[in-house]
């Protein structure tokens, strides 16, 4: 027995270790970009070419920074859920295969419409589409442009989103969602740039996300199918004002790509150890306990 421990606990040092490479990798590398900004602030580029060529090196460093604080915050849940903990198991195979949703979402996406400019959250949870010219100053109606790519995405949105929810539209199977992950809420979140009052703002971007929302569930009435463990819709509308720009608001340019929409994908957490699914059968009984309240 204690033989067989020896490969796991190897596995486990060697995963803690790299978790440790990761934040000195991360670190390293934010220090280059304080470094280059600073720098790219005291020496005026000759040309536009070369201010360019600047601003492509912070963007790609930016992208590298991302990219290893999402591996290290997946190694971290990694080596938590193997402490034998169902939920924190649960919580991190759930992440993994919304992590690859997120993925197959943006391909698909960046596929139907190469205009339409869409990332991964640092966090891994949403889809953050730039604004470019997607709402007008003050305006919660799309433009005509925006409008038609935020139908292309609700097409994809129903395709994704059968094999991670309940309901009568809902396709869940084991081959296509092996850890019963299931999406509590996608939230179609509206922003605003700097322009006006907080009070303005949280209005403004409310009537965003609902502007984009009616537009999604009238392109695809599916989307109104889909079911959390609840028996509650999916889809919901949040409004966040200017609190959450993804650029300086310097420039009618950074103006515009604040005026935007995010989507939000949050996952079905089990509140205690009896609330985590073990395969789709047990559904029916977690949805009873779920109204019904845990067990003592």
């Amino acid at each position: 027995m204690r033989a067989a421990r020896r490969p796991r606990r190897a596995e486990e040092e060697e995963e803690s270790a790299f978790v440790s490479m990761t934040d000195l990798m991360v670190s390293f590398l934010f220090i280059i970009i304080i470094l280059l900004a600073f720098f790219a602030t005291q020496i005026a580029p000759k040309s536009r070419e070369r201010f360019e060529i600047q601003a492509s090196k912070l963007t790609e460093l930016e992208k590298q920074v991302q990219a290893l604080e999402a591996e290290n915050q997946r190694l971290r849940r990694l080596v938590s859920a193997q402490d034998g903990n169902p939920i924190e198991r649960y919580n991190f195979q759930s992440a993994e295969l919304r992590g690859k949703m997120l993925d197959r979402i943006q391909k698909r996406i960046k596929a139907a419409d190469t205009s339409i400019d869409v990332s991964i959250s640092r966090n891994g949870d949403a889809l953050e589409f730039k604004g470019d010219g997607l709402f007008g100053s003050g305006s919660d109606a799309p433009s005509v442009t925006g409008r038609r790519k935020m139908e292309i995405i609700a097409g994809i949105l129903r395709d994704e989103l059968r094999c991670f929810s309940l309901g009568e539209r809902s396709t869940l199977t084991s081959a296509c969602n092996p850890a019963v992950a299931l999406i509590d809420a996608l939230q179609v979140e509206g922003h605003t740039d700097s322009t006006g009052t907080d009070v303005l703002n949280m209005d403004l971007s409310s009537r965003r996300g609902t502007s984009i929302y009616a537009i999604m569930v009238t392109a695809s009435p599916d989307l109104l199918g889909f079911r959390n463990l609840r028996n509650q819709p999916i889809v919901s509308v949040a409004g966040y004002g200017k609190g959450r720009p993804i650029r300086d608001n310097d420039s009618d340019l950074s103006r515009d790509a604040n005026r935007r929409i995010d989507l939000r994908f949050i996952m079905f957490a089990p509140p205690e150890e009896q609330f985590v699914p073990q395969r789709i059968e047990d559904l029916p009984r977690l949805r009873q306990l779920l109204v019904a309240g845990p067990v003592p």
